[in-house]
């Protein structure tokens, strides 16, 4: 009996064993997914169609505002450790760095770029490095209603680089907010003051939120983060078939990088700023009861200006030191990043059995960054996208799911993902899912056209290059993944259970690597001979096998639990000619296993607590990560509601790493402790 094979067995049986379970316990009352979540009755990401999450066609966590506020978390990306597989670590790196790492089945980086980001649909993903800047972003926490994360490739709906998954932020109505409110944070070296006032004016209902962030972070690192944002957001109805949305927000900052131990060249700690903006325009028109059309548009902006002032150079420039004009040089690196995106969709039925949703966008990205591209010219990548997906409901046991993306690049060309599920209702509370997806990872301008150098004023021989690093060969493959699961849905009394075994098949790895043989251009000098020139190469397969597994669990009436489990294991395959050191960093990159649990508790109508714990295996981040070990850190909150008049609000104590176990994030260098924080809240 082959593997895939005993894992059906497998799960097919632990549906049976809860299912008898549960009509042995017919009298106890049975808490579903939706009165867990509170909200959450349906999913939008995956598929593009609202569905229940027995039949989606890929494993879904739903991580709700209630979620969200029980965690006590004040940086975003910390709520992800809730996610089964996902491995969070903060950072506090060299020069362009994420503040966070967020990434999914390995592969991790400081740049991971294998997860799409979409804050209400519109794309975060940067295409200079991949990931995303998370402290850089316009939104606040209270904004948001809630998290889908799509735990497998989604490119089928949302293209290239929802690669390992996809992370949809969805925020709350303007509707449905509080006219006024006041939120405030103070604690180790954190501070937060937000203002948010919503309204309605007729058939206009708008929400604006100022937010201001300050983040010392890490002792003994350059990493502190100051930052000013906006977000407003309004919904306008025109008629009962016609509405528009509209999104506007910007942020402003300082941020810090940089270490004197590091390279006294371009690491230096310097401080840098950072502004960012965006502008969303969203029609929905109701064609009919079941038919709808949407067409959205958005423009982004971000900018960073980073200069640095190296140190004295002599030492380090050997033989050119008697030439150089200075001791000192200043690297300028500003980096400009402009997106225009409009997308069409349309939603409709084919009688009872069938739904579809189809639609084509267009985007254009323009790249300014000439210390990593070597050009004073900006850069612009053209993408256009095609996509198609259809739900059939065959009968009260059997749904159907198939879709496909079909999307053409300047990098890579034209390129195709389909995915497809079979998900068998076993009973109305069990359901057992077969599903297989492809998707693709485009090269981000890092490894597709980096082409770094740095020329250093000398009196002889003139216009000499200290350091050349070049990827720019182009022509790159976009990486692959062909994705198959067992998935299983179950519910027994108080206990629902999403579990999945996977099998992900990965080619043509993006890597950069060592090279030789670059000519310096002509009327240069380049220095070393070697350049320390890097190239950027599609390097083997891989295979990425495991198990993970979320449960919930209303223990009382007052007590509930939130339990993950996440183990895998990652093999590669290198071509001849590559070194055994390029398999073990790739096997390295990922946990063999993560656990998180989260138990809340209602004291009283006003008082209530949790406890959050989570554990990641060790790990080494390719790229600029460092080995790190087992982590293992406990959080707890307090929290107590009170009125006062009219207004309402609370005030909770927060403390991290509850016992102290101090322990490395992402790198040696970022050494995470105990830290407490108290946060105030009132609506009005």
């Amino acid at each position: 009996m082959t593997r895939t094979c005993r894992k059906f067995f497998l799960l097919l049986f632990l549906g049976a064993f809860l299912q008898t379970a549960q009509a042995q316990d017919e009298n106890q009352q049975v808490v579903t997914e939706e009165d867990y979540l509170g909200d959450v009755p349906r999913v939008l990401t995956v598929s593009r169609l609202s569905q229940p999450l027995s039949d989606a066609p890929s494993a879904v966590t739903v991580i709700d505002r209630e979620t969200i506020r029980a965690a006590g978390v004040v940086d975003l990306p910390e709520i992800f450790r809730l996610v089964p597989g996902m491995y969070v670590g903060a950072n506090a790196g060299f020069i362009q760095s994420t503040d966070y790492v967020v990434s999914y089945h390995g592969m991790t980086s400081a740049y991971s770029g294998a997860m799409q980001v979409l804050i209400n649909g519109r794309s975060v993903y940067s295409p200079l490095f991949g990931g995303v800047q998370w402290s850089q972003l316009p939104i606040a926490i209270a904004d948001i209603e809630r998290i889908e994360v799509t735990r497998g490739p989604n490119a089928a709906s949302y293209g290239a680089n929802s690669f390992f998954g996809v992370i949809n932020i969805i925020t709350q109505l303007p509707s449905g907010v509080p006219s006024n409110s006041i939120i405030a944070t103070h604690g180790n070296g954190r501070n937060e003051a937000f203002y948010r006032h919503a309204g309605k004016l007729n058939d206009l209902s708008y929400r604006v939120t100022l937010g201001y962030r300050q983040d010392d972070g890490f002792d003994n690192r350059n990493d502190f983060k100051r930052t000013q944002f906006l977000n407003a957001q309004a919904d306008y109805r025109i008629n009962d078939q016609n509405s528009l949305e509209l999104e506007f927000g910007l942020a402003d900052g300082d941020r810090e990088e940089g270490e004197i131990t590091r390279d006294r060249l371009v690491f230096l700690p310097r401080e840098k700023s950072i502004n960012n903006h965006y502008e969303l325009i969203r029609w929905r028109h109701n064609i009919s009861d079941d038919s709808d059309f949407s067409l959205q548009a958005y423009h982004s902006f971000d900018r960073s200006d980073d200069v640095t002032t190296s140190a004295n150079l002599r030492p380090i420039a050997g033989v050119l030191g008697p030439f150089l004009l200075n001791d000192t040089i200043t690297v300028q690196n500003p980096v400009e990043t402009e997106r225009y995106d409009i997308e069409a969709q349309h939603n409709f039925s084919l009688g009872n059995k069938f739904r579809l949703v189809w639609g084509a966008s267009l985007r254009q990205d323009g790249m300014y960054a000439p210390h990593y591209l070597g050009t004073e010219a900006t850069d612009h990548f053209n993408l256009q996208r095609l996509f198609g997906h259809v739900e059939w409901q065959a009968n009260d046991w059997l749904v159907a799911n198939a879709g496909a993306m079909v999307e053409h690049n300047d990098f890579t060309g034209t390129d195709l993902s389909p995915r497809g599920s079979l998900n068998f209702k076993l009973a109305p509370q069990h359901t057992v899912r077969l599903g297989i997806s492809s998707a693709l990872r485009t090269p981000n301008y890092l490894e597709e056209k980096f082409n770094r150098r740095l020329l250093v004023p000398t009196t002889n021989p003139a216009n000499t290059i200290l350091f050349q690093y070049a990827a720019d060969k182009g022509n790159l493959e976009p990486e692959k993944i062909i994705s198959r699961e067992i998935g299983y849905l179950g519910k027994v009394g108080n206990l629902s259970l999403d579990a999945r075994f996977y099998h992900d098949s990965l080619f043509d790895n993006i890597r950069l690597l060592p090279r030789t043989g670059f000519a310096a251009p002509p009327g240069f000098t380049l220095f070393p001979p070697s350049g320390g020139i890097s190239n950027g190469t599609n390097a083997g397969s891989a295979t990425i096998e495991g198990f993970e597994m979320q449960a919930k669990w209303q223990i009382t009436l007052d007590t509930h639990l939130l339990f993950n489990y996440a183990g895998e294991n990652i093999s590669q395959t290198v071509p001849l000619g590559f070194t055994p050191a390029l398999k073990k960093a790739l096997e390295s990159s990922m946990p063999s296993n993560t656990v998180s649990a989260l138990i809340t508790h209602q004291f009283s109508n006003n008082w209530d607590g949790s406890l959050a714990y989570y554990q990641t295996s060790k790990v080494e981040a390719l790229g600029d990560g460092q080995p790190v070990g087992l982590i293992r850190r406990t959080d707890t909150r307090l929290a107590r509601k009170f009125n006062f008049g009219s207004k309402h609000g609370e005030v909770s104590f927060v403390a991290e790493n509850l016992f102290d176990n101090d322990y490395q994030e992402f790198a040696r260098y970022n050494i995470a402790k105990r830290r407490a924080r108290i946060n105030v809240s009132l609506d009005f």
